[in-house]
């Protein structure tokens, strides 16, 4: 099973594309394919951002091939503005795991801190330690949006058991 994890953003989109086989008793066994961010110009105006988005997950979906897709949804936001932009990009995912036909889930930022860390307030240094730590990494992902999507990924993996 190939999971595609997703923290969206119009400036900066986090993806990772995490496999998942199952090893000796059918315990899964997760490995990062790839991981990365789509970053939009910040000369372009909000339409062209979300356009260049979308050809670029499209484009992602068709060259890997998931099997579904995981994006992070909004809890809370204190930042209006930030939260409108946000949930343009979310919108943007939404539409590439529909248009490829896949199941999207969603989990807040929260729930994955809770299932990675013990502690759904965690903080960004902590969860980039926990990824790195999950998959025996020596170095944590990066940037902070690419792990940010790899944590995505793991929640619904482990929520899925």
């Amino acid at each position: 099973m190939l999971i595609l994890g997703i923290d969206p953003g119009t400036a900066k989109t986090g993806y990772a594309f995490v496999q998942v086989d199952k090893g000796v008793g059918g315990k899964k066994l997760p490995k990062i394919v790839t991981a990365g961010v789509i970053t939009t110009g910040k000369d372009l105006d909000m339409p062209r951002r979300l356009k260049y988005l979308h050809l670029q997950l499209g484009s992602l979906c068709k060259k890997y091939k998931p099997d579904l897709m995981v994006v992070e949804r909004l809890f809370f936001n204190t930042n209006v503005k930030t939260a409108i932009t946000v949930g343009q990009a979310r919108g943007i995912s939404l539409l590439v795991g529909a248009e490829a036909g896949i199941d999207v889930f969603e989990y807040t930022a929260l729930q994955a801190k809770c299932v990675l860390t013990g502690y759904g307030r965690a903080e960004k240094s902590q969860m980039q330690e926990a990824v790195k730590t999950y998959f025996n990494l020596t170095e944590v992902v990066k940037p902070d949006d690419a792990n940010d999507a790899v944590a995505m990924a793991l929640c619904h993996l482990s929520k899925s058991i």
